[in-house]
């Protein structure tokens, strides 16, 4: 369809919101028309019905292309939006022009984040604000931008418990690997030096494992790499959604 190669979508990470990419969109509007929306369980989408499969997210993000008109588009997304743009580049590869996927992981610990959700539904987020928070983003940036962290502060305590909990019963059962030799796609995958969520070697292993994959490493960078050094990010999507257009 007419302007689809010119769409970008920016998928959001578990427990943020769209506004995760307000200081990345308007660098690539000028090159793309954006597309942002809430996942499940979050923000404007809290009232969703719950699942535990990554493929119910894939289906969402084509849904709202197709309510937009578009065919296909570019996908860039963290951490759990990362998953999702490599799980729709191996699904439907004639709709998926590039993925940018960030700071996350071929597969992550089941029980880990089965204990995380079964924390969030009996005692809700406060308890695990502090930890979260710490991953997020690096010691440095902690002192110099405390503001920052205090904005995603919020925005973690504003996300409902539930539908925190069912983003992390889908990260317990998410697993790309066997998707990531199938993608054509050009994929770029960015990483933070920093990062103890999905340390760098994940990022290279993701990139490894797909044909023609690139990895970047930002320094002094942890999970939240948009909030970081959104100019950075915007550079590097708007290079490799280029490479395809």
């Amino acid at each position: 369809m007419e302007g689809s190669s010119r769409t970008l979508v920016l998928l959001n990470s578990l427990g943020t919101t769209t506004a995760l990419w307000d200081d990345v969109a308007p660098r690539l509007t000028e090159s793309f028309d954006v597309v942002r929306f809430d996942q499940r369980g979050h923000g404007t989408a809290a009232d969703a019905p719950p699942t535990t499969r990554l493929d119910d997210l894939v289906d969402d993000v084509f849904a709202v292309l197709d309510r937009l008109g578009f065919d296909h588009a570019h996908f860039a997304g963290l951490s759990l939006g990362g998953m999702i743009a490599l799980r729709a580049a191996s699904r439907n590869p004639e709709r998926v022009r590039s993925v940018t996927a960030m700071c996350c992981a071929p597969v992550l610990d089941r029980q880990s984040w089965l204990e995380r959700a079964a924390t969030v539904r009996a005692q809700g987020l406060e308890p695990i604000v502090p930890a979260v928070l710490a991953r997020w983003f690096a010691p440095a940036f902690r002192d110099r931008r405390p503001e920052v962290v205090e904005a995603y502060s919020a925005m973690l305590r504003s996300t409902p418990a539930a539908g925190y909990a069912m983003g992390c019963d889908v990260l317990a059962e998410a697993d790309v690997r066997d998707d990531l030799a199938a993608i054509k796609a050009p994929t770029l995958v960015i990483g933070g030096a920093e990062d103890p969520a999905t340390p760098p070697a994940e990022q290279h292993a993701i990139a490894a494992a797909v044909d023609g994959g690139r990895v970047e490493i930002l320094p002094s960078v942890g999970h939240l790499a948009p909030a970081a050094v959104p100019e950075k990010v915007a550079e590097l999507v708007l290079d490799n959604a280029k490479r395809s257009v």
